[in-house]
């Protein structure tokens, strides 16, 4: 099949995108090292840009090939703009008056091309007024592209959490799903094409470009398939969920404790975990370790038991927001100033 011979070139079309980024972008996409960095040498960013153009050329093909429907392609071009902002914010740091309007947008799109949203969505546990729950799903994706943003803060972590995720939803995902589970095996290769240019010592980060998309991306992908019902959202809900846990359990005891919400730190617990094993490469082998020993069991129970999803969800998250406040995420605990783990150079 076609498709099988387009993989090894999405691949190939990520991984020279991104050579060719390392070297034009020192002049023009570097990222300096601030107090809060996990780096100390300027580095080219937006190599998620590869990312970005090696998965729509595929989504591409898939279309053309019919594998996947134009509705599907549709919604999934919906994260085209948020890429587009982002890249522009990694040339050009881009005013959130611009950037939060324009995902709002996007979301707002996308939603209104999935059309209404199926009950129970809350695995029946509650239901909700439709114009409320489109709001909801509207700042959720948003929420969920930020969320992704705040976690790429060390070598390899956002494009391994990628990794996992598209693999392990192009794994759960029903046989019938073929477009879906194409988009995600595609994801995944075009990822792995940034990822050899990422890890530690990383001569290339994925910038705002990779790092917003990606979470708008896969919050599509966990929607398309959760509206047609062939895989629930609370499964996407928890192989995101080292993510979430993190993101959401740091800022809402900053928030708690009196600091901004936009204010830059170095505070959530992959951060602590990273000055505490003075190494990138562990902290992704030990988020690796929970993602498949803890939370890749809990979302195939959510496949096999839908009615549970919400609990399943809870149960996965709740215990890893407890390991993040054991950690001292969000708070200035142990934290210091721009530090080189052993893995860099």
């Amino acid at each position: 099949m076609l498709v099988w011979f387009a993989l090894p070139g999405i691949f190939l079309l990520s991984w020279l995108l991104c050579a060719v980024l390392v070297r034009r972008g020192s002049t023009w996409l570097m990222d300096m090292p601030v107090d809060r960095s996990a780096h100390l040498q300027a580095t080219p960013r937006g190599g998620g840009l590869a990312i970005v153009i090696g998965i729509y050329v595929f989504l591409s093909i898939l279309a053309s090939l019919n594998l996947l429907s134009l509705f599907q392609f549709s919604v999934l071009l919906c994260a085209l703009p948020v890429a587009a902002a982002g890249f522009a914010d990694d040339i050009r740091s881009l005013s959130v008056k611009i950037r939060l309007p324009l995902h709002l947008l996007s979301a707002f799109v996308a939603l209104a091309l999935l059309g209404p949203v199926p009950e129970p969505f809350f695995s029946g546990v509650v239901e909700l007024p439709f114009v409320l729950m489109s709001a909801l799903l509207m700042v959720a994706l948003v929420w969920l592209l930020n969320l992704y943003n705040f976690m790429d803060g060390i070598d390899t972590l956002a494009a391994g959490q990628c990794l996992f995720v598209s693999g392990a939803a192009a794994f759960l995902l029903p046989a019938s799903e073929i477009g879906l589970i194409w988009a995600c095996v595609g994801l995944f290769v075009a990822t792995s094409g940034f990822f050899l240019w990422n890890m530690p010592p990383a001569r290339l980060f994925m910038g705002d470009v990779g790092s917003t998309f990606l979470g708008f991306f896969l919050g599509l992908l966990g929607l398309l398939s959760h509206f047609n019902g062939s895989l629930s959202v609370w499964v996407w809900v928890l192989l995101m969920g080292v993510f979430i846990a993190d993101t959401t359990f740091t800022l809402l005891r900053r928030c708690l404790s009196g600091h901004s919400v936009t204010q830059g730190h170095s505070t959530h617990a992959y951060q602590h975990l990273a000055r505490r094993l003075n190494s990138h490469t562990r902290v992704a082998i030990v988020l690796t370790a929970v993602n498949l020993v803890w939370l890749l069991p809990l979302a195939w129970l959510a496949t096999v038991y839908p009615e549970y999803g919400v609990v399943l969800a809870i149960s996965g998250i709740v215990p890893l927001m407890l390991l993040a406040a054991m950690l001292g995420a969000g708070t200035d605990r142990g934290a210091r100033k721009g530090f080189e783990s052993k893995d860099q150079v």
